[in-house]
């Protein structure tokens, strides 16, 4: 399964602990190498700036861990240009785009997006458990 992160509204700004935040990317890092991109305005058009948009939220060894284990989508005006559509993923991100949505339901897609509330601090802990779920 891939896996596909936003940055902000996922991890950087939001109401969960810093504790959960790390044990969220750390359960992804751990089960899912190969497959986690980044879907996320800091990482487009070959620029990744994620170690910098989450320096002041992990630890360096995590940071250095998300700099070798998380690949940069290249998408366009949508972040769906990014998905791979033929392998199962789940996308966590705090916004979704109409043109967004209406392409995942095109594709039969839309339960694969995991809307992030921002403001639930239980957020990533229920991000893990949605995941865990969608692995059995």
């Amino acid at each position: 399964m891939n896996i596909y992160l936003d940055i902000y509204g996922v991890f950087k700004g939001t109401a969960s602990s810093t504790a959960d935040l790390t044990e969220l990317m750390t359960f992804i890092l751990d089960n899912f190498p190969g497959h986690i991109f980044w879907l996320t305005t800091y990482c487009k058009n070959g620029a990744n700036n994620a170690r910098r948009a989450l320096a002041n939220i992990f630890s360096d060894d995590l940071l250095d861990r998300i700099d070798t284990e998380i690949m940069p989508a290249d998408w366009g005006e949508l972040k769906t240009d990014a998905i791979n559509f033929d392998e199962d993923f789940i996308w966590l991100d705090d916004i979704l785009r109409p043109s967004e949505r209406e392409v995942l339901v095109l594709h039969n897609a839309l339960d694969k997006q995991f809307l992030m509330d921002m403001y639930d601090p239980l957020m990533a802990q229920k991000a893990r458990t949605e995941i865990q779920a969608r692995m059995s």
